[in-house]
């Protein structure tokens, strides 16, 4: 950017301002005439001056006295001024000067290159101070821009984080009474073609759940909010409780589902069981619906051993229809399937193995993938875990084959949706515990101040008063019994924030719908007197 400067030439003789213009003519400058001290001062309200050749010897004001009257103005205190006299050299003057704060003295006659010298400098300073005040300009104008774009962008995150939180628990809510209902006509010594129905709804109803995870953990990683913990797992009941759970599946199309782990792999290993149990239920799953005949095998291999860690390599091997080479990128995309046709055959969002890819990467791994059309499939990836000091996990779960009696177990149920109140009151009556319902957090404030409850089951969402300021609300009256009652959280949000609100609310832990009926009562038996 051009920047071209100002100079103001004040002196009350005509022919002194065109002998200087007339030196300066080859400068870029543009240059400004004033004839008498009056005149200067109204020039520099009027411009932005980039340097001053005063005059010091003019009738009525004179240099100093213009120059100490346009330093009263802040905006030139640091104005360069330059006095052109021809008594400079007596020293009375000269101390006159600097104090009024010329920067120079400049003799007549004047002597051109030294002048056009002088000048020079000063212009080139006002130049660099310009850029640099455009520069300055310009970043905080960037950087105004980009905190206008961070907070469009937090609002949007924070917007699409409550869209998904509602929608998690408005399809959720439904899907908790769908499953459960499910699993009390299992009870029911259903007959086998009742069965058969009921195994239907429940394999429906757990697509449509894994649908919703699935979108739900995508939402997760691409925020950079998904964590992984650490925990003692057995991996050999892990893989076989996912062949188990796909047993039906298999059975159903004729597909052998076979499980080959090393005998080299430890027995317990330490890792996040969870996400590993997701990547590989993502994989199989995808293995069995695009095969149609033939067989799915999942294979763990050591690759690599250590003393306090083991590297794994997992593969599922399927012979299903196959990707061709030139489809093969494009399956890990998000929402995308090799071919139109695929999603209109077989269904699904795409998001699978595009969640199943961030999840490995995550943890230092990578998904890769050897196929050919009509030839089947093998998705393989390996993953480092640290090995642990024990040899077998003592789940005390499975130990327990049967539930107790909760028998004088007094539990207080809130939730708004008459079908969850129902499906709870059910599974709660099976285990003959005594159940009180209240339809709002407003109800359940004013049941828990009238009757002694061991434990409460407490929604979150709820109209009058939700679960969390009902829980804060217990929290602040008076007595052990209201500090230390058990508030559990029954709710359908899979957000880790939500979780934390939780316990910040005064609860005391938290069961996901839909909910295992085993979780909910190895939750809730602990508080039977």
């Amino acid at each position: 950017m051009n920047i071209r400067p100002k100079i103001l030439i004040v002196d009350d003789y005509i022919n002194n301002i065109i002998a200087i213009e007339g030196l300066l003519a080859d400068l870029d400058v543009e240059l400004i005439r004033a004839m008498s001290g009056r005149q200067a001062i109204e020039m520099t309200d009027q411009h932005e001056f980039a340097l001053i050749l005063m005059d010091v010897q003019m009738p009525g004001m004179d240099g100093f006295e213009t120059v100490e009257n346009i330093r009263k103005d802040p905006k030139n205190a640091m104005l360069p001024i330059i006095y052109i006299t021809a008594i400079y050299n007596e020293n009375y003057y000269r101390t006159k000067g600097i104090k009024t704060g010329a920067v120079d003295f400049i003799a007549k006659p004047i002597i051109t290159d030294l002048f056009i010298g002088k000048v020079t400098i000063f212009i080139n300073l006002y130049r660099q101070r310009k850029r640099l005040e455009l520069e300055i300009l310009s970043r905080a104008e960037t950087e105004k821009e980009l905190e206008k774009a961070k907070n469009i962008a937090e609002g949007a995150a924070m917007a699409k984080q409550q869209f998904l939180s509602t929608m998690s628990h408005e399809i959720r809510t439904p899907l908790n009474a769908i499953i459960n209902t499910a699993n009390l006509l299992r009870e029911e010594d259903p007959r086998p073609d009742q069965l058969d129905n009921i195994e239907i709804l429940q394999f429906s109803a757990d697509n449509l759940m894994r649908l919703i995870n699935d979108i739900l953990d995508y939402s997760k990683i691409d925020s950079g909010k998904i964590t992984f913990e650490t925990v003692d797992f057995e991996l050999r009941k892990l893989l076989n409780g996912i062949r188990q759970s796909f047993e039906y599946q298999a059975i159903k199309k004729g597909i052998d589902l076979i499980t080959d782990i090393s005998d080299a792999v430890p027995a317990v290993i330490t890792g996040d069981s969870v996400r590993l149990s997701q990547i590989m239920i993502n994989l199989v799953g995808n293995a069995l619906k695009f095969t149609e005949h033939g067989k799915v095998t999942m294979e763990v291999s050591v690759i690599a051993d250590f003393p306090d860690e083991t590297g794994l390599r997992f593969s599922v091997i399927d012979t299903g229809i196959g990707i061709a080479e030139d489809k093969q990128q494009y399956i890990f995309e998000s929402f995308t399937q090799a071919s139109s046709s695929t999603t209109r055959k077989y269904g699904g969002t795409g998001l699978g193995l595009a969640i199943t890819k961030k999840l490995i990467g995550l943890q230092g791994g990578s998904l890769e993938l050897k196929s050919a059309p009509e030839e089947g499939s093998t998705f393989s990836f390996n993953l480092n875990f640290c090995k642990s000091k024990k040899t077998h996990i003592e789940e005390e779960m499975l130990k327990r084959t049967a539930f107790r009696s909760l028998k004088g177990l007094m539990v207080l149920v809130v939730e708004d949706n008459l079908v969850n109140q129902k499906i709870v009151s059910k599974f709660l009556a099976k285990w003959e515990a005594s159940v009180d319902i209240a339809e709002n957090g407003k109800v359940a404030v004013q049941k828990i101040q009238e009757t002694k409850y061991d434990v409460v089951l407490m929604d979150l969402h709820m109209p009058e008063m939700n679960g969390y300021d009902a829980s804060m609300f217990v929290r602040t009256l008076d007595g052990y019994y209201f500090k230390n009652l058990p508030i559990i959280a029954l709710t359908a949000s899979a957000f880790l924030e939500d979780r934390d609100k939780i316990y910040t609310c005064g609860m005391s832990g938290y069961i996901i719908k839909p909910f295992n009926p085993t979780e909910l009562y190895w939750k809730i038996s602990p508080f039977l007197k």
